[in-house]
């Protein structure tokens, strides 16, 4: 189904393309904070549009990756309600060229971040994903995958903390919480590898892993080790697979008791 996105309400103040933006760029599972890496909200901002997207019907609470994953921000999949808006014809298009020549510059801002230790975070692992490597000239945004790593150690002595704080301070930025102050080294490289450049669509590692994949899913890893990259993949589908079978066998006792009940309330007022 088509949705005219002039049809589609705002929601949290954020206009229509900007919820088909965040819908189509998920891939169908995200965690919250991928709101403030790929669209630069804040914490607080980021949890207040995911919380009004789920309230609209557009995303659902997604507790299995969180608690695998012992997670401290909540993840989200989209309804089929936000995939109808996902799917909405708004998305402008480049020409395979185009694309190439972003996906080579974003690869020179990585090597540029992984030699220049005044980041706090280096790159591991980079795979592109998704239109990029179909056939047809006309694509949508290049998709990227990032694994970011922290060039400081955490420590008992809290140095990595102290670390963050200075790093963030220096930047010259206001921030009004901590959690803000202290993502802001790792924000800081996803800035750097965007450059703003709208033809790029950074999803972070865990996104890549745990998003809702087809049957003709394709990726090229650019940067780590391709074996242990379809390892994770490959776990991350038994785990959802396992997840599913476990939703189902839960709605099926459901059912079965409902149903007993039922018959028990039948059976009795006769």
């Amino acid at each position: 189904m088509t949705i005219d996105l002039n049809s589609v309400a705002a929601v949290a103040g954020e206009s229509p393309r900007q919820i088909w933006e965040i819908l189509f760029r998920c891939r169908g599972r995200f965690r919250e904070d991928w709101l403030s890496d790929t669209f630069r909200y804040d914490l607080r901002r980021a949890n207040e549009i995911a919380k009004a997207m789920e309230l609209a019907g557009y995303l659902r609470r997604d507790r299995g990756p969180a608690k695998r994953k012992n997670s401290s921000f909540p993840w989200y999949s989209i309804t089929d309600s936000g995939r109808d808006i996902a799917l909405a014809s708004a998305a402008r298009r480049i020409t395979r060229k185009t694309a190439t020549s972003a996906l080579s510059d974003f690869m020179k801002r990585v090597q540029l971040v992984n030699a220049n230790p005044k980041y706090l975070y280096s790159v591991r692992r980079v795979a592109v994903f998704g239109s990029f490597l179909r056939h047809g000239n006309r694509l949508g945004d290049v998709d990227v995958a990032v694994d970011l790593k922290s060039r400081v150690v955490f420590d008992r002595e809290h140095k990595l903390v102290e670390i963050f704080e200075k790093y963030a301070q220096d930047s010259g930025k206001s921030f009004s919480t901590f959690e803000e102050e202290f993502f802001w080294p790792r924000s800081d490289v996803l800035r750097v590898l965007k450059s703003r450049k709208r033809s790029i669509s950074i999803q972070s590692w865990y996104s890549f892993l745990e998003m809702e994949k087809a049957k003709n899913f394709r990726y090229k890893v650019l940067l780590g080790d391709a074996n242990q990259v379809r390892r994770e993949l490959a776990a991350a589908r038994r785990n959802q697979k396992q997840e599913s079978e476990q939703h189902d066998d839960g709605f099926r006792q459901l059912r079965r008791i409902s149903r007993s009940k039922s018959i028990r309330l039948l059976t009795e007022g006769l």
